[in-house]
């Protein structure tokens, strides 16, 4: 047992903070101490898995946040939106008000966690009190982005980066991507048969499997009403089991149909999905925090619930129907539960992708978003040799988890001096196929791909 501090920093969405507090109950289960900081509104998951905590917002400050997401999903398309988002939530008044927050708890001895990307004051302060460190990456598409990304927005990053660093008495860095790739470790929160390296991966990745504690308290979602008529619908655990029991009485299979938490979806997403339900002949449950995305009125082979978790019911139910976020996934491959993947923004085509390529998820891309073809995918997963599959993913997990990689890891750590420019080749050799910075605003995604594209070929 050892008795070092842990500190977690993590932003955004559920899928973007229960993997961090599923590894904090995983460090405190190895003897560490571990405070998570994070948004106000998941304090009590934090401490109903007996971990500390610290809010880096308000509860008005996150609601903003939260109805700002939207911006960060196409920054190719909406650049200006992008960047907004980062300089208001990740900007330099952000990150001196988070380094000063993590100050105030840690001590020379401890260890920093850090979400790649978004919770970038962590690496600063681990710096400045030359502290351990590594940052996590929770999917493998996040590094096949990140050279187009620098090109993009690495300059504006950069700068509200340093603005930071000078008033810490820090020096400047000089390359944003070069800096986010600068610590001993990233750790890769997916297994080695989820993805395997390419070139595109920093020489520091470290997959150490899908997050999964021995004891984990998932909370019922918190309900967002914005609709009060639809409170009375809002089944509680004895409702739903009895639903469910009720289909497999008639042989009739059951759907979880859920996007998470995230805001960052197309609406019509929901109102497909139970269309296809009803056309395959099948129950669908609804699990999401949000009113507004639930069917007016309620079919009767469809239930909503914000009152039991998810991985409760992935135990009871044939078939899932998700956006494609990596915690969704994460649990429904635990569950050995079939995937029909409405794919959408961000690494959520790719994680669909990775799923259709083992046989046990199917994607479907927004163009074939209607409950005919839905339907037609739904009972072709219901199928028993996609189960079959699935549970042979499942095993591979189990022995993933077994091996605790992250815990070896971190006792490899050493101190973070402060940042000091390395150059990787195979990056530096990659930047000549650098577009016109001017040009970005002008260019379509497929063109900005086109581009890169012929370039290469150029070389």
């Amino acid at each position: 047992m050892n008795n070092k501090n842990v500190i977690i920093i993590t932003h955004w969405t559920g899928g973007d903070v229960y993997p961090f507090i599923k590894l904090g109950v995983i460090l405190k289960s190895a003897g560490y101490k571990v405070t998570v900081l994070t948004h106000c509104v998941y304090e009590k998951t934090v401490l109903d898995n007996d971990l500390n905590f610290k809010a880096v917002d308000s509860e008005e400050e996150y609601e903003v946040m939260n109805n700002s997401l939207y911006k960060l999903s196409d920054p190719i398309g909406n650049v200006n939106d992008y960047v907004d988002f980062h300089k208001e939530f990740h900007g330099k008044d952000r990150l001196l008000r988070e380094v000063k927050l993590i100050e105030s708890i840690c001590d020379e001895e401890s260890i920093i966690i850090a979400r790649f990307r978004s919770s970038i004051a962590g690496q600063i302060a681990a710096e400045k009190n030359h502290l351990k460190y590594v940052s996590m990456i929770l999917a493998p598409n996040f590094f096949s982005h990140m050279e187009l990304h620098n090109q993009l927005f690495g300059e504006t990053f950069k700068e509200e980066i340093n603005k930071a660093r000078k008033e810490l008495n820090l020096s400047v860095i000089d390359n944003w991507l070069y800096w986010l790739y600068s610590p001993q470790y990233i750790l890769c929160g997916w297994p080695n048969w989820y993805a395997k390296a390419d070139e595109t991966w920093p020489k520091c990745a470290a997959p150490i499997g899908f997050i999964k504690p021995e004891n984990y308290i998932q909370n019922k979602n918190p309900i967002n009403t914005k609709r009060n008529d639809l409170e009375y619908r809002n089944s509680d655990e004895e409702e739903i089991n009895k639903f469910i029991n009720e289909a497999k009485y008639s042989g009739i299979k059951t759907v979880i149909i859920s996007a998470g938490s995230s805001r960052m979806i197309d609406e019509k997403m929901y109102a497909v999905a139970v269309d296809a339900c009803i056309e395959a002949n099948m129950y669908g449950i609804i699990v999401t925090p949000y009113s507004d995305y639930i069917p007016n009125p309620m079919p009767k082979n469809i239930r909503w619930t914000t009152k039991v978790p998810m991985t409760t019911l992935m135990d009871k139910v044939d078939v899932i129907i998700n956006h494609g976020g990596i915690g969704t996934i994460n649990e429904a491959v635990d569950a050995a539960l079939p995937q029909v993947v409405m794919a959408h923004l961000v690494d959520r085509p790719d994680n669909a992708d990775r799923l259709e390529s083992f046989g046990i998820g199917k994607k479907v891309s927004p163009k074939m978003w209607n409950p005919d073809y839905i339907s037609k995918i739904l009972i072709e997963m219901g199928e028993d040799n996609v189960k079959e599959k699935c549970i042979y993913y499942q095993e591979l997990n189990k022995k993933e988890y077994e091996e605790n990689k992250v815990l070896e890891i971190l006792e490899r750590l050493k101190p973070t001096s402060e940042y000091i420019p390395v150059i990787n080749e195979k990056i530096e050799k990659r930047e000549s196929n650098k577009i016109d910075i001017k040009l970005k605003q002008q260019l379509s995604k497929k063109a900005i791909a086109d581009l890169l594209r012929k370039k290469k070929l150029e070389k």
